[in-house]
């Protein structure tokens, strides 16, 4: 069943946590136990949708130990995923890295910010450079171009903010007349991104690698958002689905802390995984 999900204009904010509506009894435990329960219960979602759950795994193991390593057209396996779920998630890695880096340029880190925010134009955009075009959206590179020349430039925030945002509302548009179900599908592949991102994060018991461990809080905050779009949605169904992955990403407030890697979080990226496959059963009536 294919469910179209118009996207709006948002104003975006960053927040520290992803908490959104109204979190059901969402444990570790209960994440922990999610992850099981796919595998008793997988015969029931599409195929295609599958592939979402299945990208990403073991891709932790093959990261590089350096900052930034690993991520690229490869990371969640993307010949496997349809193409148009395959642009969600890449769409939402790109918001991800800007998402973070914005948010550390308001906070005065300016070299984390400069780095997160080069990466979706150096690291991501061939990947999604044929189907924005053929969307008419190849206006993008320029516009993270100019977003990147201005956080080099060491501009201020609101002037670097005015281009985040144009940014952002293009990364929008490309997501118009994608089906509810691809959308979910997506969202489950960047999420598993998240958590191969996460386990390189904390390897070791503690935060070893901040800037993989802000990619992580990044992208979550993209999927929380994408699913809160389908949670209002007009469709019973997709807004089914995404009140359900709203549910399931709240166990994810538990593994963050401060943007910095400080404060008193529970290190474990198994809580992320649980998310993606509760997210993943969420979906399979799309």
């Amino acid at each position: 069943m294919t469910h179209e999900t118009p996207k709006k204009r948002r104003t975006v904010t960053v927040r520290r946590t992803l908490a959104m509506g109204t979190i059901a009894a969402t444990t570790l435990g209960g994440a922990a136990e999610a992850a099981g329960k796919v595998t008793q219960e997988l015969s029931e979602v599409p195929d295609w949708i599958q592939v979402a759950s299945a990208e990403g795994e073991g891709e932790a193991a093959s990261h590089g130990e350096g900052e930034g390593e690993g991520e690229g057209e490869g990371e969640g396996g993307g010949a496997m995923l349809d193409a148009e779920a395959a642009l969600i998630r890449d769409l939402g890695f790109m918001e991800g890295h800007l998402r973070a880096g914005m948010a550390l340029y308001r906070a005065g880190d300016l070299a984390a910010a400069k780095t997160h925010m080069g990466h979706p134009i150096e690291e991501k955009y061939g990947a999604v450079a044929e189907p924005l075009a053929a969307r008419g959206l190849g206006r993008l590179e320029q516009e993270l171009g100019a977003l990147v020349a201005a956080a080099e430039a060491g501009a201020p925030a609101d002037e670097v903010a005015a281009h985040y945002d144009t940014v952002l509302a293009t990364i929008d548009e490309g997501r118009n007349g994608i089906s509810a179900a691809r959308n979910a599908a997506g969202l489950v592949a960047l999420t598993r991104v998240a958590a191969d991102e996460y386990t390189v994060a904390t390897e070791g018991g503690q935060v070893s690698n901040l800037h993989e461990y802000q990619d992580s809080w990044g992208f979550l905050q993209v999927v929380a958002d994408e699913a809160s779009d389908l949670a209002g949605s007009g469709d019973p169904a997709a807004a089914r689905a995404g009140e359900r992955m709203l549910e399931a990403l709240g166990a994810t407030d538990a593994v963050f802390g401060e943007l910095q890697g400080g404060g008193d979080f529970e290190m474990d990226a198994s809580v992320i995984y649980g998310a993606a496959a509760r997210m993943q059963l969420a979906a399979s009536g799309l």
